[in-house]
């Protein structure tokens, strides 16, 4: 390996098997002294990877002076230590696959909205890059709601840069989002909400959907649960949602027994353990936590393999709600289950699952002359 030369501060470039490394320090985040490394195929790009490097984090350096994919790759290092994994995860995600490949050579300061538009045009017309698609199934189009978040992740970019009287507009905040088109939800029948957990009868994901169906949960709240976080009485479990806030939800008995069994059969127990484990060992040996893109390829699958309507994680969410809904449960009561801040979100979505609901309400109305009531 070449030797590192470099002053301090200002970053190095080194070769290293077989490819070169660019290597500036970030200072201290989160306690640890962190560097940004990037490997490159010739000595010349990691010194141009340098440059970038040291307009960027340098000392007076002003990544609002560069392109746009500069600023949006300082942004992101900025704010990684200040919010959630997942948060930032979805950020970075919008960032590399979504904003940078239109936008990221255009100057930040001379971004416009009709670039933003362009932005949402183009994405809206782009093929969903989750799983492969075929000719007899091709894969969808990203739907209004996946863009407006794309284009929500780079206002809330900018609008770092505004709240600092670093940009004096936000481009992304100036344009309208592509309204969300609101789906449809199916009603599910109690005799359907037993098949499609009796499809995964001694299937290792059975107490995972027992739980799904028997709370409402979403995927990835059930995923995150230690075994710890199930009530000493089995009736309700903790999530964290924030750093600072923590949820309580209720489950049915079914679903609390469930729980436990997962608990009993897990590989390793305790409070700070997963509740929910992954069936194969990584590399080093050891289950780790279920992953939701595990659950997310082999539910439908089960389904389909038991003759029954393909259906995602989140159907069984969808199945909790109706049921509840259909059983006459007040719509206050099933936001608060579900965690929707909004009831009225809440009775939008699944209101006309109550079985004659509206004609029971217009009956309430009819008229009632004088004459025959006396």
């Amino acid at each position: 390996m070449a030797k590192r030369r470099g002053v301090r501060g200002m970053g190095t470039v080194y070769e290293s098997q077989g490819s070169w490394i660019a290597s500036f320090p970030l200072g201290v985040v989160s306690g640890k002294r962190t560097r940004k490394r990037e490997r490159h195929p010739s000595k010349a790009a990691a010194e141009d990877a340098i440059a970038r490097m040291r307009r960027l984090y340098g000392r007076g350096g002003d990544p609002l002076d560069g392109t746009l994919g500069e600023y949006l790759e300082a942004w992101l290092a900025d704010a990684k230590p200040t919010m959630r994994a997942s948060t930032w995860t979805s950020y970075a995600g919008h960032v590399r696959l979504h904003i940078v490949p239109l936008l990221g050579g255009i100057p930040v300061r001379r971004l416009r909205p009709a670039d933003v538009r362009r932005l949402i045009l183009d994405r809206l017309a782009a093929k969903s890059q989750r799983g492969k698609g075929t000719e007899e199934k091709p894969l969808p189009r990203l739907s209004p709601a996946t863009v407006a978040r794309i284009v929500t992740t780079l206002r809330i970019a900018l609008e770092a840069a505004v709240r600092q009287d670093s940009l004096e507009d936000n481009a992304a905040a100036k344009v309208t989002l592509p309204a969300a088109r609101e789906r449809h939800v199916e009603a599910m029948t109690e005799d359907m909400a037993e098949d499609a957990v009796a499809a995964f009868d001694k299937h290792w994901l059975g107490p995972l959907v027992r739980l799904l169906a028997g709370s409402g949960l979403r995927l990835g709240e059930a995923l995150s649960l230690d075994q710890g976080d199930l009530d000493a009485g089995g009736r309700f479990v903790r999530f964290r949602k924030s750093k600072t806030t923590v949820r309580a939800v209720s489950v049915s008995p079914d679903a609390a027994k469930a729980c436990r069994e997962a608990i009993a059969d897990a590989p390793r127990i305790g409070p700070h353990e997963p509740m929910f484990f992954s069936p194969r060992k990584n590399r080093q040996g050891v289950r780790d936590r279920l992953r939701g893109s595990t659950v997310s390829h082999t539910v439908p699958k089960v389904l389909e393999a038991h003759n029954l309507a393909r259906m995602t994680p989140h159907g069984y969410r969808h199945g909790a709600a109706t049921r509840m809904v259909a059983a006459g449960v007040h719509m206050r009561v099933v936001a608060d289950q579900l965690g929707h801040k909004n009831p009225g979100f809440t009775a939008r979505v699944y209101w006309h699952v109550v079985p004659g609901a509206e004609a029971q309400a217009a009956d309430t109305l009819d008229r009632r002359p004088r004459s025959e009531t006396a």
